[in-house]
């Protein structure tokens, strides 16, 4: 283009940029950024977005909050994408409080959470182990009705799942009807895993069953996590008749699948049967 005696736009630029930054090479992305403004071509909101995100990813946070403080300094107003960036990167460093922060700060830069925002933070919180202000902010959402999809309450679900509060994550989903909310795949997943960690195998089996009658089909990983939950509690044979229901329907065991049954064999040496089936699925 530059041989052609035509400059690169703005939109070029960022185009390889977000390229860079995709491929976590930030050195590269940062001496395009530097040649477009030796070159005169301003950086817009975009730019700096995927600049960004591209350092959040690698966790290298301070460089982030550089180029913020560089974008307010020109007059680049942030978008949500630009706060919902670092609203991530700050979880993703372990200081998911800092985000929380951002994520109550971003009204009084004429921005409003949105869908991804509340599943960043909710995520965020959840995972640096502050389950208690998780569902706290997530009970203010819901008050301040705020626009929540089954995205955000899938995670809410696993958090509570994994945080030992399965009854609170059991009476929420039972509420997602009422809310016009249609749980996916994932979201079932999320309960039969959870269910199987606490031994409730009838229950997620149920589930199972259940997710199929109200149009919801189990994907492979729904069945592997149902399986391994069964192996588990060493229902070994449940877990053949599951492991065939799955092949049947085109699926096939995962690494950790396949590790339990061959771990199940040396705990079920009287049973042939189970014996027999892992040696010729091994």
């Amino acid at each position: 283009m530059v041989r052609m005696g035509e400059e690169p736009t703005v939109v070029t630029y960022n185009s390889m940029i977000a390229g860079y930054c995709f491929q976590n090479q930030m050195e590269e992305a940062m001496k395009v950024f530097v040649l477009m403004v030796h070159k005169g071509c301003l950086p817009d909101v975009n730019t700096y977005t995927s600049l960004i995100h591209g350092w959040c990813k690698i966790k290298r946070i301070n460089k982030a909050i550089y180029l913020l403080d560089e974008m307010i300094n020109n007059g680049l107003n942030l978008d949500v994408v630009t706060w919902n960036t670092l609203i991530y990167g700050f979880c993703k460093v372990g200081k998911p409080l800092t985000a929380k922060e951002l994520f109550f700060t971003m009204h009084k830069f004429g921005q409003y959470p949105d869908v991804f925002s509340c599943a960043i933070i909710l995520d965020g919180l959840f995972k640096c182990h502050l389950s208690s202000d998780a569902i706290s902010l997530f009970r203010e959402m819901e008050k301040n009705n705020l626009d929540l999809n089954i995205v955000t309450y899938s995670v809410v679900l696993r958090g509570m799942c994994h945080a030992g509060k399965l009854n609170d994550a059991l009476e929420l989903f039972s509420c997602l009807p009422a809310k016009g909310l249609k749980p996916d795949v994932y979201t079932y997943t999320i309960m039969i895993q959870g269910l199987c960690g606490e031994g409730l195998l009838i229950d997620a089996e149920e589930l199972l069953k259940n997710m199929e009658e109200h149009g919801c089909l189990p994907d492979s990983c729904t069945y592997n996590i149902f399986i391994q939950g069964l192996l588990r509690r060493n229902a070994v044979l449940k877990s053949i008749k599951y492991f065939q229901i799955m092949k049947d329907k085109g699926f096939a065991a995962d690494a950790t699948t396949m590790e339990f049954f061959v771990g199940c064999l040396s705990t079920h040496k009287g049973e042939n049967a189970f014996q027999e089936f892992v040696q010729k699925i091994v």
